[in-house]
C-alpha cells in the first residue's frame, strides 16, 4: 500500500518501494546526501550541494525551493519542527522570520541508498567495459 502524507496544500501518495522512485535527478540525490548528514536550512542546502559537488551542481534560490517542495511532497524530506541552536533569523520587509530546517525522512534515506546502489552497479559496468579506470573484461 502506498505511503500517504500531507503537505500544506494537499495529500500525496508515494510508493512503498524505494526502487519505484529511481532514478533520482543529480540535484535530488545531492540534497538527500547533504541531509543524510543532518538537518540543514534552505540556504545552507544550496551552499552545501555546491560544495559537495565541487561546483558541478549549483542551485538558484527559486529552483531550490521548487525542488524542496517536490521532495517534501514525495516524502523524501521533512521540515523540522525545531531548529538547531545555531538557527538564524532571516531579515525581511515584514520582520525577521526563522529559517526553515529540513531533514531526510526514513523513506528518503531508503531511496538515497537504493540510488547509491544503482549508481554503484552503473560504475561497475562502466569499469568492466573500460570506460573508466580499470581493465576491460
Amino acid at each position: 500500500m502506498p505511503r500517504s502524507h500531507r503537505t500544506s496544500n494537499d495529500r500525496h501518495e508515494t510508493p512503498e518501494d524505494p526502487l519505484a522512485m529511481l532514478p533520482l535527478s543529480p540535484v535530488d540525490l545531492q540534497i538527500l546526501l547533504v541531509l543524510s548528514g543532518g538537518d540543514v536550512h534552505g540556504y545552507g542546502l544550496m551552499k552545501a550541494v555546491e560544495e559537495q559537488s565541487a561546483g558541478k551542481v549549483r542551485l538558484e534560490v527559486g529552483s531550490l525551493y521548487r525542488v524542496i517542495k517536490r521532495l517534501l511532497g514525495n516524502g523524501l524530506i521533512e521540515e523540522t519542527d525545531d531548529s538547531p541552536s545555531e538557527a538564524v533569523e532571516i531579515p525581511s520587509s515584514r520582520g525577521p522570520k526563522p529559517r526553515r530546517f529540513y531533514r531526510i525522512s526514513e523513506f528518503g534515506r531508503e531511496v538515497a541508498a537504493a540510488e547509491a546502489g544503482r549508481l554503484t552497479e552503473v560504475i561497475e559496468t562502466a569499469r568492466a567495459r573500460a570506460l573508466i579506470g580499470g581493465k576491460k573484461v
